[in-house]
């Protein structure tokens, strides 16, 4: 077994993140950059594992984009798969905790997040760090779910994939909590919205600086 291949038996979601999920990442860069016109700067991925969308928005962009996981196999993954992509220097893996980040006030273009939040003890704190780090103009899009982009058969195929998860392990999908925009703005963040998606699967958190 190779080093790359001990890292990937040690994180599993690799398998999943390049199988199933494969064609969400591309999607999902590409509509960030469309909303957003982001082409250039620094993008914050938080809870960005091995770095699946970091590669797809650097691919896009000439930004450099910062991968910051909790887990030290999937930040070592990341940098290993940005070697291979040829993407060093400009996809960073970083060891951190998403509720107490290691970058200085405004710091960051893009914030994004896809599904880590729901794993995060403290969500509200991981929110106001995110807002912590953004450039005045920045913004961040974080939450759970696929892409506007995706196609339609994609999308079907991966909400199949999710009642089957969600049938298997009844809680597992967390629900956009209703007073959300209420308790950012009581937090000091009075630019934020929700924005759900195509699928019942689909919710986002916009914030802005």
């Amino acid at each position: 077994m190779n080093y790359k291949q001990a890292l990937i038996a040690r994180f599993p979601f690799y398998h999943i993140a390049t199988g199933v999920f494969a064609p969400v990442y591309p999607a999902l860069a590409k509509q960030l950059v469309q909303n957003y016109g982001f082409r250039e700067g620094v993008c914050v991925d938080m809870g960005g594992a091995e770095g699946s969308l970091a590669l797809e928005i650097a691919r896009m962009t000439k930004a450099t984009v910062y991968v910051l996981d909790i887990s030290p196999e999937a930040v070592r993954l990341c940098n290993l798969l940005a070697d291979e992509a040829r993407l060093t220097g400009r996809v960073r893996g970083v060891e951190g905790d998403a509720q107490n980040l290691p970058f200085r006030d405004h710091f960051a273009d893009l914030v994004v997040s896809r599904n880590s939040l729901f794993e995060w003890p403290d969500r509200m704190a991981g929110f106001r760090e995110a807002y912590r780090i953004l450039k005045p103009g920045g913004v961040a899009y974080m939450g759970g779910g696929f892409s506007r982009l995706l196609s339609a058969a994609d999308t079907e195929r991966l909400v199949s994939w999710c009642v089957k998860k969600r049938d298997e392990k009844p809680g597992s999908f967390v629900k956009m909590p209703k007073d959300l925009v209420a308790q950012l703005r009581k937090a000091g963040i009075r630019k934020a919205r929700v924005l759900e998606g195509p699928t019942e699967f689909d919710w986002w958190l916009e914030m802005r600086k």
